[in-house]
């Protein structure tokens, strides 16, 4: 049953107009009946006319009412194609589908389901009329109706399951009280991959042909969102693949780096994900992390492979590369967030970093995240410039930096984890070293943590 919750001033008009006419009627028809003794009365077609008129306003107000009602249908509608054709979000777009679906039909709940690997109706999205999900507990509907949809590719629509004959031998239908039920297919390219089921088990008679109308609609739209969104993950795996292919050619080059791009991916979005930011913003750091060395491609080997210091001129070339990392990949839309990583790694919160030399918030948190566990990296793992050392080490350095070299609100949230989580995530990265512990040996200069 769809509602105009805001009727629009033409039906207002048509109502009071209607109230008007009602009026004149009474009135006539109360002199009729005080002046009929005396022998005046009232031509019948003045009457009979004025009914006649009456109808054709109430008549006029419904279709008047439909057609608004329709348009506003219509409108809504408008509005989800956008939110479906302008985002790849696609938790926030069903939810936002099935909601709009709550609010036009008055169902109490909607069910959004797919086809499994099981080739079974899973429950993909639930959500009642307060505009929450449902919990696993509250999944009661009818399997049979569902099965029903999914057989025939027809919607199914009843007004009361109680008393539809079609039912009778449904149990769920007696046992779960289910009254009002709508459920139509859910078609990608004439593949039926999941169904769209809503239902009201208080008030019979939800639902109208309209409504199977408009949700079988609406289910389209929530396949293209389907559909959209699995081509975009498809995307984004190859270009996931395919850097990380890239990445392990760099680490490839230094021999005693190798994994040091998976290590700090993992680091990143942990840290991260403590520092409570949000599951698009830890995707844009990931592939930052990924890809924060693309610049050494320009480096010599024998200055990213040198066991000693660096002399000064091979320090100005090592500096080139965040910038570099950029130029190659300036301009594409995939790296937008990234690049805040790839060329302000090495940036110091006290502005002394390079190559900008930026201080404090001028350099993109996701740089300022990323430059801790970076450290934390170089400290536990050997470099051809000295050995590994332990974590606690590296937790006293990075604390000895804070205010320095890292951002104080990172290393209070980076303080926070504990040392085993660090050498649990090294270990997935390490199989061969699960367990060991960096040996103290010599180390570089103070401060000399990343390159």
């Amino acid at each position: 049953m769809i509602e105009s919750t805001d009727p629009p001033s033409v039906i207002e008009e048509l109502v009071d107009l209607s109230r008007v006419a009602e009026t004149i009627q009474s009135q006539l028809d109360s002199f009729q009946a005080r002046h009929e003794r005396a022998g005046l009365v009232l031509p019948q077609d003045v009457l009979q006319g004025l009914r006649q008129f009456n109808a054709k306003l109430i008549t006029l107000r419904e279709s008047v009412t439909t057609i608004e009602v329709e348009r506003r249908s219509l409108r809504v509608f408008a509005e989800i194609g956008h939110v479906v054709n302008s985002s790849l979000d696609l938790p926030t777009v069903l939810n936002e589908v099935i909601d709009t679906i709550i609010q036009l039909t008055g169902a109490q709940r909607v069910f959004l389901m797919l086809r499994n690997a099981r080739d079974e109706m899973e429950i993909y999205v639930a959500r009642n009329w307060e505009r929450e999900s449902l919990r696993p507990g509250e999944y009661e509907i009818s399997r049979t109706i569902v099965n029903q949809v999914v057989q025939h590719g027809e919607a199914v629509l009843t007004t009361n399951a109680q008393e539809d004959p079609r039912f009778d031998s449904m149990q769920s239908v007696v046992a779960y009280s289910l009254r009002s039920i709508l459920c139509v297919p859910l078609k990608a390219k004439d593949d039926l991959i999941g169904v769209i089921y809503a239902d009201n088990r208080i008030r019979e008679g939800i639902f109208t042909e309209s409504d199977r109308f408009l949700l079988s609609a609406f289910a389209n739209q929530a396949a293209v969102a389907l559909e959209n969104a699995q081509l975009f993950n498809d995307m984004s795996m190859s270009y996931d693949q395919t850097l990380e292919a890239l990445v392990a050619a760099l680490d490839a080059r230094e021999r005693e780096t190798q994994e040091h791009t998976r290590r700090v991916v993992l680091y990143s979005m942990t840290l991260a994900r403590k520092m409570g930011l949000s599951e698009d913003e830890l995707i844009e750091i990931r592939r930052g992390a990924l890809m924060h060395d693309i610049g050494k491609i320009g480096v010599p080997d024998a200055i990213l492979q040198k066991p000693g210091p660096l002399t000064e001129e091979e320090w100005v070339l090592m500096r080139r590369h965040p910038e570099e990392g950029i130029r190659i990949l300036q301009g594409i839309m995939f790296f937008e967030g990234a690049v805040d990583i790839i060329g302000s790694h090495h940036e110091h919160y006290n502005g002394n970093g390079y190559p900008r030399g930026l201080k404090g918030e001028q350099i993109p948190l996701y740089a300022r995240i990323f430059s801790a566990v970076d450290a934390l990296d170089a400290i536990t793992s050997d470099r051809p410039y000295r050995k590994a050392q332990p974590f606690k080490v590296a937790y006293q350095e990075i604390l000895r930096c804070r205010g320095t070299q890292f951002d104080p609100k990172v290393v209070d949230a980076f303080m926070t984890i504990d040392e085993q989580e660090w050498r649990a995530l090294r270990a997935i990265t390490l199989p061969r070293e699960r367990g060991r512990e960096p040996t103290m040996e010599a180390g570089g200069k103070r401060g000399e943590t990343t390159r």
